[in-house]
């Protein structure tokens, strides 16, 4: 696996002692205790975001999959005023 360096400034100290607290408890270096952390923060965003996109895709199916019952376009169901605004 190919790795980069990086640098994290101004890390609050609470933080940085409570991922090390995690590192003393699973014997790992505090940089691999890290990056553990980050992949596992980055994977659950990632699933998250992907199972909201899949929900989306599904009610947008069900919305197209609902009968259309008045078949004139919007602009002509909807009266306007001399403004432009719906009545």
């Amino acid at each position: 696996m190919e790795t980069a360096l990086l640098q994290l400034k101004g890390v609050p100290i609470r933080l940085k002692s409570l991922i090390q607290r995690e590192a003393d408890g699973h014997r790992r270096t505090l940089t691999q205790e890290a990056i553990v952390l980050l992949e596992e923060a980055v994977l659950a965003r990632a699933s998250s975001t992907r199972q909201t996109r899949d929900e989306i895709d599904d009610i947008l199916d069900r919305y197209h999959k609902l009968p259309t019952k008045d078949q004139r376009p919007m602009h002509d169901m909807v009266e306007y005023d001399e403004l432009g605004l719906p009545k």
